[in-house]
Parts: structure tokens; C-alpha cells; sequence
């Protein structure tokens, strides 16, 4: 990563939606620079995921371990971020996951990535291992290294206090922060932005930790420049008010009967696969996010087999009945503990929350949403919603992952009842299905790291191996990823995203299970054929190319800086979006084959570190064998060909099912030839 020389300025064109500027940071040497960026890149690879795969697989040394000083990971802005777009706060961050070994990225809400752009830069590359902790400090250009030996060692509120009293109010800096679990490398070590939004997934605390980088903390100021200034406003303004407009007839009529009983996804899908008319298609969805975010999902999912049950063996309607017990854990509880709505930057649509309980002296934290709820609600066996928003709490404090710390619960409760883990091994902890006070406790040690902590607080997978004694037949893992809670005995193809995507485990990732669940593609972009983006809930026709499909359509997403629900609520106008920002003139197909590039420059880093499409092996629970193959329950018998699924899934691709390497031809119609050399088929 040597400093190029600089460009001729007389001869570089106006740059606009763009900056065409990253930075690169060497924390061992405190230095950095900067390197420009061709527009040709951007063109092909958009920004975001698209940009931040194109710098690690120029920059990252194959091969090196995630934690090692030369490894490296990168910050990275999407087109539409900081341009008060809707939907574009978000923040994402690539590099190597010391959880899996594999391609890591990760999506989160806040500033960080706005007051990058407008400090003069669409992405930050950093390496190196500082020799005391560190804080990264952008401000304008202007780059420094300060000491953090006082915040080393705090956890997360105390840290973001003691930032944003130094460096500026909540709206002059964007943070990005670890808390102790990542100083120590736990390997589920999430990083905090702006306090309440974070890198949950794929253990970047810990690389954040073995850089001795406590935080990185940007201030902008600089406009970005865009093509169509007029075009952009008033695409703002027309996306915003849509928005924001009153529900029709059949819409609020649905929404008043069910959310009292938490039937509201229910309903719409049965009335969308009913063929009902509804005001907009999306009009229910964009209620339910603004009301709820993904808590209104958690009751449905209990009832349904959506929420995998007591480590993936469990049956709702047996083991965690709705009536009794699941509904305890619903967002139409959880509404009554919520102060404020919380939203990431420049979106009209709130999803997430700010609660107090008082019972656990939790003041101005973050709600817990979906994933925290079942994976230490329902995935436990534990009803009490306020220990849950507690254990979520501690994990936000200290900095770990949600759904792997819970996962990894869980497979320690199993492991109690089977009599291959004692209190004893747990610090005197009587761990057992539904004790939730347990499960806080342990969650307290993993993000400390004391006692047992140290061995749990690096995943399920690690755990059973620190153990022994057969408990690996019972870690849900892939590759080392804790798979979210999302059944893939209930929806096959967002198993196949666990197994098939760069990043192992991750539900994120753009998946046709979508369409399964909610029914027709209302919410793809233009050049959509629906017949091909569709999918029947049962049956395995045509599943690969509406995979196929839906993953690149997810990275185009994200190469925008946009946020993934506006897959749920509405498709955006994606073409008109980026042609008022850089005037390219893409078209919506072009954009998607922007994402396909993506998609296959994240799967060639993990060809390059040695991986293949036969590494990621689900869990036999995953494809509903062994005691996976449930005796009750709306899962009841269900087995998925989750194998033939992701083959079917890397044949449309153009992979090789066997080196996952992509076919040369459409290497060339990509444009990726000279790129992927050596990693062809």
C-alpha cells in the first residue's frame, strides 16, 4: 500500500456523487495517505461492499491471519451516503472475520460514513497495530492519532460520553467503537456507531483490538458535489412523502384488527397471496416498520417455525406456546418500555427505539429487535422480556454480538441438560432453559471476558472445541457463523444464503426468501422480471436464479449505501437516484449487474484464501436430519435439499459447484477477466 504519485489535476474531470478519495492509515507508522480512486471503479463496482471488495482484494495479503498487524479492513461509504438521501445512513465496513476466516462485511446505521464523505473521502483503509490504544481522528482532511489509554477498558455509553465531550456534540462526529470485549479479541466482538447502532456480526471488536484502535471518530463539513442538484431534491422529497402518507382503507384496516395481537405479518401475507388489492403493495410493511421495526415479526415467526426454538430442535407451539409464553416476548410488549423513536440518518421510516426498565435500571438504551429477542427469548426458552432487553443491553455495553453470544447459550444449555457442561465450568451459574437471570449473567462474562467469558466470548463453534467431550454435535454453526434466527426449514432459501454467501451464517445478505415469506418481488427495482424473481414457498423450481437474483440485487443495495427494508416497503428508484447524483445514466439492469460484480469479488476472496463451495457445511438441525427433523409443529417432517439448493444457486451465478470459481465467459461480460485471474473457471 505505498503512496502513488499524485494525478495531474489539469487533467481529471468534475467528480460528482463521488470523491474518487480514500484514505489509507498505517497505525504502526501513524501515518497515512491518500490514493485516488478511478471513476471507472465506481462505475463498475458502485460503493459501499462493491468498493471496500475491490480495495481488500488489491490490498489485503492473502492469507494473513484477521488479527495480525498486516492485516488490514476498510470503512466504506455508499453513493447515496451523505447526500440526505432517504434511506442512506448507513455505515459499512469489510475486511477478513477472525469468527469464520472468511470474507467479513458488515451494515450499520450512523454517521460515521456522512462525516466521511464529508471530510473528502468515500472510504478509510487501516493497518497496522498502534503501540498504545489509539484513537483515529478525521476532521476535514486532516488526519491525526490520539491517545485512548484513559477509554481503554471503559465500555460503550462511557466511551461514546467521553468522545463526544472531547471532539463535539452528538451531530459534529461520527463514532465507530469498541467496547472490552473487543479490546480483548473475543472473536463475537462487535463495534458500536454512534453509540446505539452496530457492526454486530463477523468479530470486527476484535480486529478493532488487535490494532489497539479503541475508536474511530470523523467530523465533515465538505459539500459532495452532485450532477442534478434540482433532480436529487425533489427525488427526496418525492420518495419522502411517500412515505409519510396516510394508509389506505384495506391497509389500516389490517393494521388496526392485528396489532394488538401481533397477527400483523400474518395477515398481510395471507391477504397479498389472497390476491387482495391494497393501496400500495408495501403500504402494510412501511406501517409495520415505522411501528415496530423487526419486533412486530416475533411472535408470528414463534407460531409459524420462522424462529428456530430451543437450539434449533425445539417446536413453538410445544416448547414456547404463543398464547402462554411467546407473545410475553412480542413488539406489542416490548412497545410499552419505549421513550423515543430511533432511526438511522436521513430516513423517514424509524424502526428501531430507545427504552427504559426500570425493574434492570436501564435508562436511554437501545430496544432490542428481532434477532436479540428470539435469540434470547423463544431460542432459550426464556419469556421475560426485560431480562432480554437486559442481556441486549450487555451486549451493547460491552461490544459482542447478539446472535452469536446467544447461539452460543444455547448450545451451552444443551450441554447442561446432557450433562457435558456443570455449573462449575460455568463460575457457579446454573445455566438451564429458561433462566433468563442465567443467561444475562453469562452474557455479562462473555463481553468481559472473565472466567468462563474467556472461552465463550469466541463462538459456538470455538466453544465446543474448548469443551469437548461430543458437544460439537450440537454447535449450530457454518464455517464458524452462528446462523441467524430465521428457519431454513422454513424458508430453504435463506438456508441457502447461510451456506452460500462470502460471509457464513449471515441472513443479511440478500436472499429469495423474501419472496417466499412476503410474497410476490413488489419491492425490485424496475428491471425485475417477476417471473423469474418469484418463488412458491414449496418446491425447489427456479429457487437458484431467484437467488441469484436477490443476492445481487441486495449488493447493488448496498454498493448505493441504502438500507436493505427498503426491500420490504417499497422498491426505490434506484436509476433516477444515482443519475441525479453522478449523471452516469445507469439503468436499473446495469445497476444489478453492478451488484453481480459485487457478489463475485466477495466470493473470489474467500476462493483466494483457499475456500470452496464444500467448507461451508450447514448443520444437520439446519436440513432437518437427525433430531433437526422435527415430530410437531408447522415443521413437522420437514427435510431441505439445502446442498442441491446452493448448487442450484452457484449454477446461475455461472460458479463452479465444485471450485466456486466464476465461468470465464462471464468473467468477460462482466469485465472482470484480468481482475479474477487465476480464480476462473
Amino acid at each position: 500500500m505505498a503512496s502513488p504519485a499524485a494525478p495531474d489535476t489539469a487533467l481529471v474531470r468534475p467528480r460528482y456523487g463521488h470523491l474518487g478519495k480514500v484514505l489509507f492509515v498505517d497505525l504502526t507508522e501513524q501515518r497515512h495517505w491518500v490514493e485516488d480512486i478511478d471513476e471507472s471503479v465506481y462505475r463498475a463496482y458502485l460503493g459501499g461492499y462493491g468498493l471496500g471488495a475491490w480495495l481488500m482484494w488489491k490490498h489485503f495479503p492473502a492469507g494473513t491471519d484477521p488479527l495480525a498487524p498486516e492485516a488490514c479492513f476498510a470503512i466504506c461509504s455508499g453513493l447515496m451516503t451523505g447526500l440526505k438521501t432517504p434511506f442512506s445512513g448507513r455505515i459499512q465496513i469489510v475486511g477478513k472475520s477472525p469468527l469464520t476466516g472468511t470474507w467479513a462485511d458488515s451494515n450499520s446505521g450512523g454517521s460515521v460514513c456522512s462525516h466521511l464523505r464529508l471530510a473528502g473521502y468515500d472510504a478509510v483503509v487501516v493497518r497496522g497495530k498502534a503501540t498504545l490504544p489509539t484513537l483515529l481522528v478525521i476532521r476535514d482532511g486532516e488526519v491525526s492519532f490520539e491517545p485512548a489509554g484513559e477509554l481503554w477498558g471503559q465500555e460503550i455509553p462511557e466511551t461514546f460520553h467521553a468522545i463526544k465531550t472531547r471532539f463535539g456534540s452528538k451531530r459534529d462526529v461520527g463514532v465507530s467503537a469498541i467496547g472490552p470485549a473487543g479490546e480483548r479479541q473475543q472473536r463475537i466482538a462487535s463495534v458500536m456507531n454512534d453509540r446505539y447502532h452496530a457492526f454486530g456480526r463477523q468479530g470486527f471488536g476484535a480486529i478493532y483490538g488487535s490494532k489497539n484502535l479503541k475508536a474511530i471518530v470523523v467530523s465533515g463539513s465538505k459539500p459532495i458535489p452532485v450532477a442534478k442538484p434540482a433532480e436529487l431534491k425533489a427525488l427526496t422529497k418525492r420518495i419522502t412523502d411517500e412515505y409519510r402518507k396516510d394508509l389506505g382503507l384495506v391497509a389500516r384496516i389490517i393494521t388496526y384488527f392485528a396489532k394488538p395481537k401481533g397477527w400483523l405479518g400474518w395477515m398481510y401475507r395471507l391477504m397479498t397471496r389472497m390476491g387482495a388489492k391494497i393501496q400500495s403493495p408495501t403500504a402494510v410493511m412501511r406501517q409495520l416498520w415505522t411501528q415496530r421495526g423487526t419486533t412486530a415479526a416475533v411472535a408470528l415467526s414463534i407460531e409459524n417455525g420462522d424462529a428456530p426454538i430451543k437450539n434449533w430442535r425445539g417446536v413453538g407451539s410445544r416448547d414456547f406456546p404463543l398464547a402462554s409464553r411467546g407473545m410475553k416476548t412480542d413488539g406489542s410488549v416490548v412497545d410499552k418500555y419505549i421513550t423515543k423513536k430511533l432511526s438511522c440518518g436521513d430516513c423517514p421510516m424509524p424502526c428501531k427505539g430507545i427504552v427504559k426498565v426500570k425493574s434492570r435500571n436501564l435508562t436511554d438504551v437501545r430496544r432490542p429487535d428481532y434477532e436479540t429477542i428470539v435469540g434470547f427469548g423463544a431460542n432459550l426458552l426464556n419469556d421475560d422480556i426485560e431480562l432480554i432487553a437486559a442481556c441486549h443491553d450487555a451486549c451493547n455495553r460491552f461490544g459482542i454480538d447478539a446472535v452469536s453470544s446467544s447461539a452460543t447459550l444455547a448450545w451451552a444449555c444443551e450441554a447442561v441438560e446432557v450433562g457435558k457442561l456443570t455449573a462449575d465450568d460455568l463460575d457457579g451459574i446454573d445455566l438451564r432453559w429458561g433462566n433468563g437471570e442465567a443467561a444475562l449473567a453469562l452474557t455479562i462474562k462473555m463481553g468481559s471476558g472473565e472466567g468462563c467469558g474467556a472461552w465463550l466470548g469466541h463462538g459456538v463453534a470455538r466453544a465446543a472445541e474448548h469443551v469437548g467431550k461430543d458437544t460439537a454435535a450440537f454447535a449450530v454453526h457454518v464455517h464458524g457463523g452462528e446462523p441467524a434466527y430465521h428457519d431454513s426449514r422454513f424458508t430453504s432459501l435463506m438456508g441457502v444464503t447461510y451456506i452460500s454467501d462470502p460471509t457464513p451464517g449471515r441472513h443479511t445478505a440478500g436472499s429469495a426468501s423474501w419472496n417466499e415469506t412476503f410474497g410476490a418481488g413488489f419491492s425490485l427495482p424496475a428491471a425485475a422480471d417477476k417471473k423469474d424473481w418469484n418463488v412458491k414457498w414449496k418446491g425447489t423450481a427456479g429457487k437458484g436464479k431467484a437467488q441469484a437474483l436477490h443476492s445481487n440485487a441486495h449488493q447493488a443495495m448496498n454498493g448505493l449505501g441504502l438500507c436493505m427494508f427498503t426491500m420490504l416497503t417499497g422498491a426505490l428508484p434506484w436509476a433516477e437516484l444515482l443519475d441525479a447524483a453522478t449523471g452516469w445514466g445507469l439503468t436499473d439492469a446495469e445497476i444489478l449487474t453492478c451488484g453481480e460484480r459485487i457478489q463475485n469479488l466477495r466470493a473470489a476472496f474467500n476462493r483466494r484464501e483457499g475456500l470452496g463451495p464444500r467448507d461451508f457445511k450447514p448443520h444437520p438441525r439446519m436440513l432437518g436430519e437427525g433430531d433437526g427433523l422435527l415430530e410437531a409443529g408447522p415443521l413437522k417432517g420437514i427435510r431441505v435439499p439445502l446442498p442441491m439448493l446452493r448448487d442450484d444457486y452457484y449454477s446461475s451465478m455461472q460458479w463452479s459447484t465444485e471450485t466456486g470459481h466464476l465461468a470465464k465467459a462471464r468473467a468477460a461480460e462482466l469485465g472482470m477477466t484480468d481482475l479474477l485471474e487465476g480464480y476462473l473457471a
